[in-house]
């Protein structure tokens, strides 16, 4: 059971933004808009050169393995 230094990564934000809910926050135009679900996007290079941007949905809810695999 290997885990990768970007699920580690990405638990930290998880528990950081469950945490400080202000930081996972977004302005619409209505004002301040909270969100409830804790989801990490990870930059991933391309061999072509290009970039996709996976996300991790509940990446709170998830335990270190399982972010790792996904």
């Amino acid at each position: 059971k290997g885990v990768t230094m970007t699920a580690l990564l990405a638990k930290a934000i998880a528990v950081t933004l469950k945490a400080h809910p202000v930081l996972n926050a977004s302005f619409v135009a209505q004002g301040t808009q909270y969100n409830s679900n804790i989801n990490v996007a990870v930059a991933v290079a391309m061999d072509d050169g290009g970039l996709i941007t996976p996300v991790l949905q509940n990446a709170d809810q998830m335990d270190i393995y399982s972010l790792s695999r996904t």
